[in-house]
């Protein structure tokens, strides 16, 4: 078992939390959070949704703060700020 696969307390899997934890972030400062070399797309938001599977969702948002938005309505944070400190 890779440590990526581990799961959390909050159902997701530590590289799923990582995920979603740097699209908040990039979110809400407006910095870059990784590579684009790193993920292997253009940008972050285009790699989140790959991972996610939402890259077949037509109404997902391919913009950073766009996707971020659409993902805490679409419940993706609940979970995971039950155990975090984060301002959402």
């Amino acid at each position: 078992m890779k440590l990526a696969d581990t799961k959390m307390e909050s159902g997701y899997s530590l590289q799923e939390e990582m995920l979603l934890q740097a699209l908040e972030r990039q979110a809400q400062t407006g910095r870059l959070m990784t590579n684009p070399h790193v993920t292997g797309f253009s940008s972050f938001a285009k790699a989140v949704r790959f991972y996610f599977k939402l890259d077949q969702d037509k109404k997902a948002p391919s913009q950073c703060k766009a996707l971020y938005n659409y993902l805490v309505k679409n419940n993706y944070y609940n979970e995971l700020h039950k155990f975090s400190w984060s301002k959402r």
